[in-house]
């Protein structure tokens, strides 16, 4: 008689298992639909619709972009030198502006530009534009790679009797320039995908990014083959560098140089430095300054501020206001799902996400509004126009948020996890005891920079925020295109401050424990 084959019964799937799985599926659903089918739109309808391609443009975005990054880059390269290798007076006060101005809105420079310079217009004064704005941002990197390089070597090289410019150049150049190139190249990805100082200073002139944004309020897809350029510059960008938007790390600590400079050229170095902190710091003083001044005379006026109460700025602001809460709320919940699917799941499925959380990296926002045209069209109502934003600004927030969160869970123990459960702990309880109170940091942190980002955004929501539908930055622009530089002054000041108290409040709910300091 043969053996009967017993089945096993089959037990209920547990609450956490019904949570995992919603968990995984709504993940993937949300980034296929709102980040990968967008970017397909765009490259389908770019490269299949017979269309005319902005050669021209492109090659003019990619001469200045050089120009912007090689202006940027070797003052930020010599500026980090000085800050990592010369014992100067003030030198962390000097590193912590530099770190304050990678965190100013790119938009800062160029409006501070225009306003001291009104009549200033053309391809020139974009180069100069983004050069100002980016070159904090480029000096932090710089220092980032030069604290890595390691100073028993060049003790070592003095020991042996070389000079102190054949260290620098066989040494600390040596073995930073593949960092030092990097930097430079995301710094060059920053510029092309830049649409604020275009619009600011560019007048008639025209590069890829507000070359897409006149045609996409025609006809997004007229804009098609424009993006896909952008697009594909971008790409190669990131290609060569892993990211054209890399997280800036406020860990950073400057060692003491172990080699001591003669004092005469010590107080010079010190002195050009200075000179370039203090230069910066007036031109982000000038925001305020400019609000208050009347053109022409040396008068203080509160002129400029009486569009704050007008209705129409009331509303934009108020209109950043929720965006900034609609971007903090969907993607803290994104970030922290999809890095904590990549962290604990399968590998196939963590691989899958995090190749789409990727994805935004290669594409410059604007790229990315003209793809939810495409894909969803132009929204008819104030509350589809407001999710659109949502969406598409947190999700092309994802690649820093999402990785911040990742960080977090990387360093947990997981030890306390499975002691945990092997003391009887369900995965439920587990994770509502320890897992959730150890993302806590995480979550503060990218809430502060979520809300700051959405009262901030230009490149992602400029496509999708047509006259009517005004936000806060958008209409910062329009009245500095229109020669009211400070009236946008003021509405810059007043975004600023609620941008200011978003990264506070973030700070707050995350407590003494601080995320990763980055670029939006």
């Amino acid at each position: 008689m043969r053996a009967r084959p017993v089945a096993l019964p089959a037990f209920p799937a547990s609450p956490i298992d019904l949570v995992r799985a919603v968990g995984v599926a709504a993940a993937l659903l949300v980034l296929a639909v709102f980040v990968a089918w967008p970017v397909a739109a765009v490259a389908v309808r770019g490269l299949l619709v017979p269309a005319a391609w902005p050669w021209r443009v492109a090659l003019d975005t990619l001469m200045v972009a050089l120009a912007a990054t090689l202006t940027a880059s070797v003052p930020a390269l010599l500026i980090a030198l000085v800050l990592t290798r010369v014992d100067m007076t003030g030198r962390t006060m000097i590193w912590k502006t530099f770190r304050l101005g990678a965190l100013i809105p790119p938009f800062i420079m160029p409006l501070a530009l225009l306003a001291s310079m009104p009549s200033w217009r053309g391809l020139t004064a974009i180069a100069i534009g983004q050069a100002l704005a980016f070159l904090p941002y480029a000096v932090v990197l710089m220092v980032r790679v030069l604290t890595g390089v390691p100073a028993e070597l060049e003790q070592a090289a003095e020991v042996l009797g070389a000079r102190r410019v054949t260290i620098l150049r066989r040494v600390t150049l040596g073995l930073a320039g593949p960092g030092v190139a990097r930097a430079a190249v995301l710094v060059l990805g920053l510029c092309l995908a830049d649409v604020t100082a275009p619009l600011l200073l560019g007048g008639d002139a025209r590069v890829l990014t507000t070359f897409i944004v006149g045609a996409a309020a025609l006809d997004p897809a007229g804009a098609a083959p424009a993006a896909v350029t952008l697009m594909v510059l971008a790409f190669v960008m990131a290609r060569a560098t892993g990211s054209w938007r890399p997280g800036v790390d406020d860990r950073v600590v400057l060692r003491h140089p172990e080699r001591p400079f003669p004092p005469a050229l010590r107080r010079l170095l010190g002195v050009a430095v200075w000179s370039v902190a203090a230069g910066f710091a007036g031109f982000w003083a000038m925001i305020p300054l400019g609000s208050l001044l009347r053109v022409g005379t040396s008068g203080v006026t509160l002129e400029h501020w009486a569009v704050v109460a007008t209705p129409a700025a009331g509303v934009a602001l108020r209109n950043s206001v929720l965006l900034g809460l609609g971007v903090a709320v969907a993607g803290t919940a994104l970030a922290l799902v999809t890095a904590w699917v990549v962290e604990r799941q399968r590998a196939r499925v963590g691989r899958t996400v995090a190749l789409l959380v990727r994805l935004p990296v290669a594409v410059p926002g604007v790229v990315a509004g003209v793809g939810y045209l495409l894909v969803f069209a132009t929204p008819t109502s104030a509350a589809g126009t407001l999710l659109a934003l949502v969406a598409v600004v947190a999700c092309w927030e994802l690649p820093v948020t999402s990785r911040a969160a990742r960080d977090l869970l990387s360093r947990s123990d997981r030890s306390v996890e499975d002691a945990a459960i092997s003391l009887g702990a369900g995965d439920l309880t587990t994770f509502t005891r320890i897992v959730a109170p150890t993302l806590r940091p995480a979550a503060g942190w990218i809430f502060g920079y979520l809300l700051a980002a959405g009262v901030l955004a230009v490149g992602t929501v400029i496509v999708l925020g047509p006259a009517g539908r005004a936000l806060g930055a958008l209409t910062m622009l329009t009245l500095a295109a229109a020669g009211a530089t400070g009236t946008a002054c003021a509405v810059a000041t007043v975004l600023l401050a609620l941008a200011g108290g978003a990264a506070l409040l973030g700070r707050a709910i995350a407590g003494r424990q601080r995320g990763p300091m980055s670029l939006a």
